[in-house]
């Protein structure tokens, strides 16, 4: 009794560090939009100030073409330092997704009695009871 209790509390604070992974990651996505929405306004004002000065617009003048020039700068830095993030995001998450897949298969090929005698957990008993309804009927012929 001592010993199901254990793995479930183990299982637990493996759930709860997953959950807090996964909630970095969208945090991580979402300022990383944000800052693509962010570099690509910063471009699009920058380039119609740029555009307003060349096209000789009454109230333009050089401090608008260099503040244009400024927008676009940082915009494009904005949006090249989100895309970034991004990738190494996606790097990392599928790079964690291989290391828990070995890790998974090194257990199983260690020790296929201990993972046979793993007591599943009531989610996932609901998963298989899910699956019988998809999977074929065995006949046998005789």
């Amino acid at each position: 009794m001592e010993e199901q209790k254990r793995e479930n509390k183990e299982e637990l604070q493996q759930e709860t560090a997953e959950e807090k992974n996964s909630g970095h990651g969208n945090s991580s996505t979402r300022s990383s939009l944000l800052w693509i929405f962010a570099g690509g306004y910063l471009v699009y004002t920058g380039y119609r100030l740029c555009a307003s000065v060349i096209s000789g617009a009454e109230d333009s003048g050089v401090v608008f073409l260099a503040a244009g020039g400024i927008f676009v700068v940082i915009g494009a830095v904005l949006l090249i330092m989100a895309i970034r993030n991004l990738a190494k995001a996606g790097a990392q998450k599928h790079e964690l997704e291989e290391a828990a897949a070995k890790k998974a298969a090194e257990e199983v090929s260690q020790n296929p009695e201990t993972v046979a005698k793993k007591k599943m957990s009531i989610a996932e008993r609901a998963h298989l009871a899910e699956n019988l309804d998809d999977a074929p009927e065995e006949k046998d012929e005789k």
